[in-house]
């Protein structure tokens, strides 16, 4: 059995974690990856899109009402994993400025942990991205006995994570689906650098979805692997089936092209699955017209993954690794899958290149 320095930290059997996939909700799909023996995590919610759309107009007006509904959303889901769940799970927060419920967030968890003994024992860990890692407010979870690892996209934020104090640092390249950095250093280039450029440990993510991959990330001096895209394509998933399907069917869908296009996006760049409303929003990219970009956005973007599943005119967050994906299965067959393939990669590659 493979065993890492990550399973020790999180309590866990298996060095998978699922990658926060905010503003969608992971909620079930948390308790489901950590039943089969990885690391769930709950995403930091998005606003209603009522709210998000007087958010623009009327920021200053609407701020509080959008804390409270984040605040709600975040509490209703910790619970929930928290009964569903048999082991260990995190959540993620956005730290960025444009989140400015993230400090009365913080304070939230640490108190509901505080009150409830048993959300005490399973959330063990909160990922902060997209934002400064040394924010003061950000030292209070692990004042608070939580663990804190922060995703970063290059060697200088994993310099600078580490500076900030956090545990471990997820290096997640240019691969990955969702929010992506403004420069592609890709997946096999960025996690060798960032262990070599720092004394944490390191869990590396994009375009990973099988057991060569967590091979390949433990041969590079990661301690484990971080999943996303692959995720989506599982059963216990709330995302529209619709929408799932449209990923695993991206090869056949997309023969010639790559299946997935980096468009500009409220926070910066997203990499989505081709269709009408990505094809649109990469060219508002080129024209440049924030205004435009921004209410495109938000009008597209929960039209695929919710209940609409309208999987030609909203978002479809997907990594490139969409295109090796052929089959939607249950979280625990996805881990199991992994974690046999990579055992046996492990014991064959000596015998086929190693001389006795």
């Amino acid at each position: 059995m493979i065993k890492t320095e990550l399973c020790k930290m999180l309590g866990v059997q298996y060095p998978i974690m699922q990658a926060p996939m905010g503003p969608y909700d992971t909620t079930e799909l948390a308790a489901a990856v950590s039943n089969a023996g990885g690391f769930g995590v709950v995403s930091h919610p998005g606003a209603s899109k009522g709210i998000a759309a007087k958010i623009l107009t009327s920021p200053a007006e609407s701020l509080d009402e959008l804390i409270e509904d984040v605040r709600t959303r975040m509490r209703n889901a910790l619970h929930w994993v928290k009964e569903h769940a048999d082991y260990p799970f995190g959540l993620n927060l956005r730290v960025a400025p444009e989140h400015p419920e993230v400090p009365s967030l913080v304070d939230m968890i640490i108190e509901e942990r505080e009150k409830d003994q048993d959300l005490k024992k399973k959330l063990r860990l909160i990922i902060t991205s997209a934002g400064d890692p040394s924010q003061a407010h950000l030292k209070k979870i692990q004042e608070a006995g939580m663990l804190r690892f922060h995703t970063v996209p290059s060697v200088y934020h994993a310099r600078k994570a580490e500076q900030s104090g956090v545990d471990a640092i997820v290096a997640t390249g240019y691969e990955a689906g969702g929010h992506v950095a403004y420069q592609p250093i890709h997946t096999i280039v960025l996690v060798p650098a960032v262990v070599e450029a720092v004394k944490l440990p390191v869990i590396a993510g994009g375009g990973i979805c099988d057991g060569a991959g967590l091979v390949a990330a433990l041969a590079f001096g990661a301690v484990g692997i971080y999943m996303g895209t692959r995720f989506i394509a599982s059963e216990e998933c709330e995302f529209n089936p619709r929408s799932k399907d449209e990923i695993v069917q991206a090869s056949k869908k997309f023969p010639k092209e790559a299946a997935t296009i980096v468009t500009e996006g409220i926070f910066g760049p997203l990499r989505h699955l081709k269709n009408a409303y990505s094809r649109k929003l990469y060219e508002l990219t080129q024209e440049g017209d924030r205004s435009k970009i921004l209410q495109w956005e938000i009008e597209g973007a929960y039209l695929a993954f919710g209940p609409e599943g309208d999987i030609e005119n909203g978002a479809i967050w997907s990594g490139q690794v969409a295109e090796r994906l052929d089959k939607i299965l249950p979280a625990k067959e996805i881990v199991d899958r992994i974690m046999k393939e990579a055992e046996e990669k492990l014991r064959s590659l000596p015998k086929k290149f190693l001389s006795s």
